[in-house]
């Protein structure tokens, strides 16, 4: 055991010289060998593993990586450097801007004037203090560290669009089938349901179709075409383009489903930091200075800033808000302190951000007999830290809306107001037009922890009718029949309330009124929850009041305990539920299990018993699997007189360049890993998703215009198979399928011993190559080698210097492959002889000669 972990380590130590290194240690340090003990009779030489591979002078494709940010994947251009040293990166103008080096600031802070040539290689290290550079050769990996001071300013999260990847030219095709049979009172009904979700994507533009297909016990076949559009993004305009089937975006008017075309803003082409509502926090420091942002006295943001005035842009949007703490901290130690007001609504934008949406296109209605074209416009802008403007405009026949609003965020709260006018010509009658005022308040109180959330809506007059209800009306009025109901008002207000460690509470209010009948619809619910030594718990009251009077009361109790302290250990759900002299008691056992939680189960128990009934009670249980390729499911529960059981299995064909590989389902946007002969290796970002028998595997969801990272885990694959990468970036195009290629090298391991032929042990650390003169391996104790990557059978050439005494070869066969192996490689006796030419040299000197 001794022997094949040093034989490891000297594998480790041989395999760091493939990271070549741009930079050099300010001073030569080496490697004390009497560290090893090892009886190579002065053979071994450590110099060989100081240096690394020599990176010969070319061009190179490498990710350029700066400070941990992958920036950009571009073509470099190493010279050479000191004779027998690595060559260097040619770093330029261009390529040091781009990674948001601020050149102008260096040349000022020296007094100097920026005149560097645009083509030059420059000196990155003499240039900038402390700046370093790592060119790992084996990832093609060129990584530059460089302090912040002399960076440009940017979002935190930014992921420039040249690193956005369109993906390849792909197809899938996603589905999701279930049965669903129930036994009641002697009777029986199945009923089956399969949907589909399919896409297309070629050149950048991505086809995507949704329709589904229903059977039921003594009904006829049902098949639903959901949706089908075309999609493209419009980087310069940080926008989406969707010809088809879809829906309007819903942030100044109400949403629609249409038929047609539309161009609309895409948030998620911002920094994640950009994202959302978050003002701007400006000051003015007098030194070089540390300024730190607080919010509900917990720190969201702290940077160093120079002296003058500074802006911090790149705050993450933290929901409804909670005013901004500032504290700049000086050199000297002075603090100055300042609060900005931090309260947002839906409508609030940052200073200098704009959404619009453009749609043309048919309004999708199945309930309407005539469906009216329409076009419709809306535009919001970020004016500074307190005002957001919006509004826009319907047209469509017999109909036409404007609206106009604005949102304010002020140290009382956030506010957004805006009113609506629209016309509408009813067939056969006088035209309506009427007013709309829409009013919506949101507020975090820091002194108390509330979180107060006002949305109001009201109808000025019975005129007014929003695009969907004049549509209904319109058509209404063309077969003579009456209208549904119409909204008259609707007001809700939400208020939460932390009670630290007294846990929280919550209550919600909804009333909505109609003009056309008489009576409000309102509902009322109120709830706390907070944690006890064993888990949670929450206790919930709700009254529903119907327009005609009506009204219902609803309470429910539930508990949640973890039966156990470990990684699988299931909890236990209780509930409580009553209302409306209808009283249900429930207990849920569920969790998971498997190395990556692929396995789900959960099993439940109830009683319950309705007005004027006997006490009912019910049992069941379910359970799922997230294999690599699919995720199946199954349940089955019964009670006096009834029982149900049900099965279902969803998943997703992919068609890609390189064949056709089965998954679980995808999202819009995903990913396939290409990994030759990596088959059982795992991917760690996806739950159950493994390398299949052809080298691939699906990532089913990536976040869009986003890094993300893929990492592969080796445990599962074989030995035969090394990957020389295991992680790779990728910022996908919304819809986009990217493929990501993780280089392996493939090939039998095996330990071999082979020792000289008169016993004596092979040199520690000598280089062992094969046939072609790649190296596989290097020499541990005991002549032990662990070789990877090689053939069945042929020589292997143990060298530990130039000379023609100072190499031997090896003759091997490997044993047949056979399934019973468990370590994953096989073992190898052999010996290590001298080469002809070595043996005819020193025929004559045979004192000299060594012993074999």
């Amino acid at each position: 055991m001794t022997a094949l972990v040093l034989m490891t380590f000297a594998t480790a130590a041989f395999a760091s010289t493939e990271r070549a290194l741009a930079s050099e240690a300010p001073g030569v340090v080496e490697f004390d060998t009497t560290f090893l003990r090892v009886d190579s009779k002065g053979d071994f030489d450590a110099k060989r593993f100081s240096s690394g591979n020599v990176v010969s002078p070319g061009v190179y494709a490498v990710d350029i990586v700066v400070n941990d940010n992958r920036v950009a994947r571009d073509e470099v251009r190493f010279v050479a450097a000191d004779e027998g040293g690595n060559a260097m990166p040619c770093l330029t103008r261009k390529m040091l801007e781009s990674a948001g080096l601020d050149l102008a600031r260096l040349a000022a802070e020296r007094g100097q004037k920026d005149e560097t040539p645009a083509d030059a290689c420059i000196d990155l290290r003499a240039l900038v203090p402390e700046a370093s550079i790592d060119f790992d050769f084996s990832e093609q990996k060129l990584a530059l560290s460089i302090p912040q001071r002399y960076m440009r300013a940017s979002a935190r999260g930014y992921v420039s669009p040249e690193l956005w990847d369109r993906g390849v030219n792909a197809g899938f095709l996603s589905y999701n089938a279930n049965t669903y049979r129930t036994r009641a009172g002697g009777e029986q009904s199945t009923q089956n349901y399969l949907g589909l979700n399919a896409g297309v994507n070629v050149g950048g533009w991505n086809l995507r179709h949704q329709s589904s297909l229903t059977t039921s016990t003594g009904q006829a076949t049902q098949f639903d075409n959901i949706a089908t559009y075309v999609q493209h993004d419009l980087t310069r305009l940080r926008a989406q383009a969707v010809i088809g089937d879809a829906q309007t975006t819903g942030d100044v008017f109400d949403s629609v489903a249409f038929r047609g075309a539309q161009i609309a803003t895409d948030d998620r082409m911002l920094p994640e930091s950009l994202r959302g509502f978050a003002p701007v926090v400006r000051g003015t420091a007098d030194s070089n200075a540390l300024v730190t942002v607080r919010q509900n006295g917990q720190i969201i943001y702290e940077t160093g800033v120079t002296p003058g005035p500074f802006e911090i842009r790149d705050l993450y949007a933290t929901g409804s808000g909670g005013n901004l703490d500032v504290t700049v901290m000086e050199a000297d130690g002075r603090a100055k302190r300042f609060t900005v007001p931090y309260a947002s609504v839906a409508q609030s934008l940052r200073p200098g951000t704009t959404r619009f949406a453009v749609t043309v296109g048919q309004l999708r209605d199945d309930s309407l007999g005539t469906k009216p074209g329409f076009a419709q416009f809306t535009l919001q802008r970020g004016l500074t830290n307190l005002v957001t403007l919006y509004g826009g405009a319907i047209a469509s026949e017999g109909y036409a809306a404007v609206n106009a609003g604005a949102a304010l965020n002020t140290k009382y709260g956030a506010f957004a107001s805006d009113i609506t006018v629209a016309r509408t010509q009813v067939p056969g009658k006088h035209a309506m037009q009427g007013k709309s005022l829409h009013i919506g308040y949101a507020k975090f109180v820091d002194p108390t922890g509330t979180n107060l959330t006002l949305g109001a809506y009201r109808y000025s007059d019975s005129s007014y009718l929003s695009f969907a209800d004049a549509a209904r009306v319109r058509d209404a009025a063309r077969d003579g029949g009456n209208p549904a109901d119409r909204n008259r008002g609707r007001v809700q207000l939400t208020i939460d309330q932390r009670l630290g460690n007294q846990g929280s509470v919550f209550a919600t209010v909804s009333s909505q009124s109609y003009w056309n009948r008489p009576g409000n619809d309102t509902f009322f619910q109120a709830g706390y929850s907070n944690r006890f030594k064993y888990g949670t718990y929450s206790v919930t009251a709700d009254r529903t009041q119907n327009s005609d009077g009506a009204m219902s009361n609803r309470l429910m109790v539930s508990t949640t305990i973890p039966l156990g302290h470990s990684r699988h250990a299931p909890q236990l759900t209780t509930s409580l539920n009553t209302g409306g002299g209808a009283t249900n008691m429930q207990a849920n056992i569920g969790g998971t299990a498997g190395e990556r939680n692929q396995y789900s189960y959960n099993a439940y128990g109830s009683l319950g018993q309705q007005p004027g009934t006997a006490i009912d009670s019910n049992a069941g249980v379910s359970g799922a699997w997230r294999a690599p390729r699919a995720q199946v499911s199954a349940s089955a529960s019964g009670g006096p007189g009834s029982s149900q059981m049900s099965a279902g299995v969803s998943g997703s064909i992919v068609a890609h360049p390189g064949g056709v590989t089965f998954s679980q389902t995808v999202g819009d946007t995903f990913g396939i890993v290409e990994a030759k002969g990596a088959e059982g290796a795992s991917v760690s970002s996806a739950t159950g998703v493994k390398i299949d028998s052809h080298g691939y595997a699906v990532v089913p969801y990536l976040t869009p215009y986003s890094m993300n990272n893929v990492d592969i885990d080796p445990k599962g694959s074989s030995l035969d198979t090394e990957l020389q990468s295991t992680s790779e970036q990728v910022a996908p195009r919304s819809g986009s399928i990217v493929m990501l290629k993780y280089k392996t090298v493939t090939g039998r391991a095996a330990l071999i011993r082979a020792p000289r032929l008169g016993g004596d042990a092979l040199p520690f650390g000598a280089e062992v190559s094969d046939g072609a003169g790649h190296v596989v391996g290097v020499v541990a104790q005991d002549s032990r080698i662990f070789a990877r990557g090689v053939e069945e059978k042929g020589t292997l050439v143990v060298k530990w210097g130039n000379g023609a005494r100072e190499q031997c070869s090896i003759a091997y066969a490997l044993p047949a492959k056979s399934n019973k192996l468990t370590a994953g490689y096989v073992s190898v006796e052999s010996h290590c002889v001298a080469s002809h030419a070595f043996i005819a040299a020193s025929a004559g000197d045979a004192g000299s000669q060594d012993r074999w």
